[in-house]
């Protein structure tokens, strides 16, 4: 319905807004801090495009999906953990400032997790992740849950062994549609896996 000239010509039409020159709405980006951060809130959710233009004075930005592992994720200190909330996170990799950090992402053991990791890491080549490996998934035997509809996606930016423990859950080696939520992962083991961080210094 707009006039030919109100169009621009040149944007990919995922959105009616770019094709007719309009504002997007604002996306926002939720996170902690360990120490109340430089204005005394433990917990902030902001404008992506503000958080892109302040960066936070931290070294490391930790990406985990699910709530209550945000809000339980102990503290560490020079660091933020990011809410990323599953595939909502593509949005937090346009921050110009991450490329400096280290990142380092926890998802759940699944296809979607491992599918998640891909497309963070096709962004920011740096990204490690943590806890999502066969020796977690195997220790959680009863914990495992069905995956709802599975990917079997090609993954080109896993490592090799992420490679190999998403084949495994494409191929149902250990069964099919397996899924390990990171809530259901003993606390003691994601302590056990922020130890390079306490023995760098940091403390907790």
């Amino acid at each position: 319905m707009l006039p030919v000239e109100r169009v621009n010509q040149t944007a990919v039409p995922l959105t009616f807004t770019r094709p007719a020159r309009l504002l997007d709405k604002p996306t926002y980006t939720r996170f902690r801090t360990p120490d109340g951060g430089p204005v005394g809130y433990t917990e902030m959710t902001v404008r992506t495009d503000e958080l892109a233009a302040r960066p936070p004075g931290i070294s490391t930005v930790f990406v985990v999906e699910n709530e209550v592992t945000h809000l339980a994720f102990p503290s560490v200190p020079d660091a933020i953990v990011v809410f990323g909330s599953g595939f909502a996170l593509g949005g937090m990799a346009t921050l110009p400032w991450l490329p400096d950090k280290e990142i380092v992402y926890w998802g759940d053991i699944d296809t979607h997790g491992f599918d998640i990791l891909n497309r963070l890491r096709s962004r920011l080549p740096s990204v490690r992740s943590i806890l999502m490996d066969h020796r977690t998934l195997l220790a959680h035997r009863e914990q495992w849950v069905t995956e709802p509809v599975p990917t079997n996606r090609l993954l080109p930016h896993l490592t090799v062994d992420e490679q190999a423990l998403y084949q495994d859950l494409v191929e149902g080696t250990f069964g099919p549609a397996l899924r390990l939520k990171q809530e259901r992962v003993r606390f003691c083991l994601l302590h056990d896996a922020l130890l390079t961080w306490h023995d760098a210094g940091h403390g907790w």
